[in-house]
């Protein structure tokens, strides 16, 4: 939808543009070639139509398809031209309805209501023929800078059929039965519609703009609307009304027009001087660096881990988003893209604790969806250790281990619940998965930069209304041609602590561009040391599937926080969920999360600290198995 929508603005703002060359030709005929794309909507309402089952009333559909032209017009006056078009246009959409049905839940015995969404898709395309009289709104007949198109339009139908279907929406886990076997989604019925209408008809209106590219060829934009006063059907109400949007190349035929008198002679006027200006001219100039070097240490914190590799269905090779190879690539920091990193960084934790041990426990989505069972669990879990073998981990320190489900299992009756089942485990022992609290050393120049520029010269009428500064990358818009501006400037250090000659700055406004570099006095800098800066801190810790019990990982993960922290400090801490509970659920498991945590924090530390908890939206996108892993998380910020 956001694509259609920005594809008629486009439009719309192409007709906008003045074009159309000037030209001493007159012109007798027009041909046009084009392509572009409808947007149909569909009214009724109407219960059914032969060839359908009975259903209840349907009211709104849309749809969109490609539409291709060729036309061909002539002038008639010198306020309008006159073309008759040939078009293939696919005018399909689809009806949406929400049904609800009481149903007795075979478990618990309880009456439930089940939710289902009735589609009704038609694809139907038309071979159109319409006669337009385009009129001039800006420029001439020939020359339309913007142009108004309107006439009948007729429609012979080529395609017409449909598709009905219904799919589960509520509760999760009801079925429909087809043939003894249970499915969310089923078909009802299908085919063509047998009460088509022979022949539509349409009153067509559009605006549109011819773009010169040659004095022969133009281009022309075109926005359409065509609303049909006859049914789609015969049989039933269903109106149509589409929105097009093409673009076509248009060839002109044209004569040479009778040869004009000769001008008259020319009189020669004496031009008025036109007044002299200065050249314009930026001046950047530096006028002083106020500041400080700080030194310290900074807490940082480790991408978090999702240790299992995911599989398709029914499949035992590796996915190739996975990294098997030390290809040199840089590891990515968002936590989603960086598990296909995975294997290498178990690799790495093997290599730096040589007494660690790996199980691999494979495991499949049950033997619904995968009844090869445990030998295609078993298989998973030895294509990565062949993986992590390749990646120099002694085969002798790993374990491999399948099963049907895997310990802590999904729920089976979800399509991302099944994804996530289909995996291997990996289990390290003797090594800790995870140290994500980390301190560093750091040294910054922090302070405050302060520039002059001024742009003078060239005429008023060109004078701008703005101009751009940056101060070391960082840029501010002003809207005085005078300006004094101060910028925060922070400069991470080298190892050295050494601070830079200058800055850079640099600034534009009218075609004018100017650079210069401010001294930095390195006598006159402060310096100051803090002993711990927690500013970005930001750590992502996991839980279980359905579970607010904290892992004996996030426990020692936890204690590293609670010894590296000052006392006074306040910990903010946010659960999450991912989206395959209900929301009820998910809110209880994200607060039991937050709590939880700061419960255990408080019992590990006589350390005073001030704590905020809440529950967020899922920071991951829920669209693949490590990101819904990653959503069942609490998230820690410090300040």
């Amino acid at each position: 939808m956001l694509f259609r929508i920005a594809l008629h603005l486009s439009v719309i703002g192409t007709l906008c543009v003045s074009v159309a060359a000037q030209s001493s030709l007159s012109e007798t005929l027009g041909l046009r070639l084009g392509a572009g794309l409808a947007f149909s909507q569909h009214s009724g309402p109407f219960t059914q139509t032969a060839g359908m089952l009975d259903c209840e009333p349907l009211s709104f559909g849309d749809g969109y398809g490609p539409t291709g032209l060729l036309g061909i017009e002539f002038p008639v006056s010198s306020w309008g031209m006159l073309g008759i078009e040939l078009a293939l246009t696919n005018r399909s959409g689809s009806f949406s309805r929400t049904n609800t049905y009481p149903l007795r839940d075979s478990i618990t015995g309880q009456d439930v209501t089940m939710s289902t969404l009735y589609t009704l898709n038609a694809t139907l395309s038309n071979v159109d023929v319409a006669m337009m009289l385009h009129i001039p709104v800006i420029g001439t007949a020939q020359q339309r800078h913007l142009g108004l198109s309107v006439g009948p339009r007729l429609a012979l139908p080529m395609t017409a059929t449909f598709e009905q279907r219904e799919s589960v929406v509520s509760p999760e886990t009801a079925v429909f039965f087809v043939q003894g076997s249970p499915v969310q989604e089923r078909l009802i019925r299908s085919g063509a519609l047998q009460s088509r209408t022979p022949l539509m008809i349409a009153l067509s209106t559009g605006l549109e703009s011819l773009i010169a590219l040659s004095d022969r060829l133009s281009l022309v934009p075109r926005l359409s609307v065509d609303y049909f006063v006859t049914n789609v059907v015969g049989d039933a109400s269903w109106k149509q009304m589409s929105i097009r949007a093409d673009a076509s190349l248009r060839f002109s035929f044209k004569k040479t027009p009778l040869m004009p008198p000769p001008p008259p002679p020319p009189v020669i006027v004496e031009a008025p001087q036109a007044p002299v200006y200065a050249p314009p001219i930026l001046d950047l100039s530096p006028r002083s660096f106020v500041g400080e070097i700080v030194t310290g240490n900074v807490l940082r914190a480790s991408i978090p881990i999702v240790n299992a590799v995911f599989f398709d269905s029914a499949r035992a090779d590796v996915p190739p988003s996975y990294k098997v190879a030390a290809d040199g690539s840089q590891m990515s920091t968002d936590p989603v893209d960086a598990h296909a990193w995975i294997l290498p960084r178990i690799a790495a934790i093997i290599a730096s604790n040589p007494q660690a041990r790996i199980t691999l426990e494979g495991a499949t989505s049950g033997p619904v969806t995968e009844p090869e069972g445990l030998a295609l669990a078993k298989r998973r879990a030895e294509s990565v250790r062949t993986a992590l073998v390749g990646l120099g981990v002694p085969s002798s320190s790993i374990t491999v281990n399948s099963s049907l489900s895997p310990r802590i299992t999904s729920n089976v009756d979800l399509q991302g619940g099944r994804e996530e089942n289909r995996r291997v485990d990996i289990i390290v022992q003797n090594a800790p998965l995870q140290r994500f609290v980390l301190t560093e050393e750091f040294a910054e120049l922090r302070g405050t930069a302060t520039v002059a520029s001024r742009f003078q010269g060239g005429p008023p009428e060109a004078t701008p209304t703005s101009q751009a500064i940056t101060v070391n990358k960082r840029d501010t818009v002003v809207t005085t041609m005078n300006a004094t501006v101060s910028m925060p400037v922070v400069v991470r250090l080298d190892n050295s602590g050494e601070p830079p000659a200058t800055i850079a700055a640099s600034s534009s406004a009218g075609g004018q561009y100017s650079e210069t570099q401010l001294p930095v006095p390195a006598d006159k800098l402060t310096r100051r040391r803090i002993a711990l800066s927690t500013d970005g801190f930001e750590a992502i810790l996991r839980f279980d599937y359905n579970s607010a019990e904290l892992l004996e990982d996030v426990k020692t993960l936890l204690r590293q926080l609670a010894d590296q922290l000052p006392e006074g400090s306040t910990i903010m801490i946010e659960g999450s969920t991912d989206i395959l509970g209900s929301l009820e659920r998910n809110k209880l498991l994200s607060n039991n999360r937050a709590a939880n945590t700061e419960s255990y924090i408080r019992s590990i530390t006589t350390k005073k600290f001030t704590f905020s908890t809440t529950s967020q939206a899922s920071p991951f996108s829920d669209a693949t198995p490590q990101g819904r892993f990653l959503n069942r998380n609490i998230r820690i910020r410090v300040r």
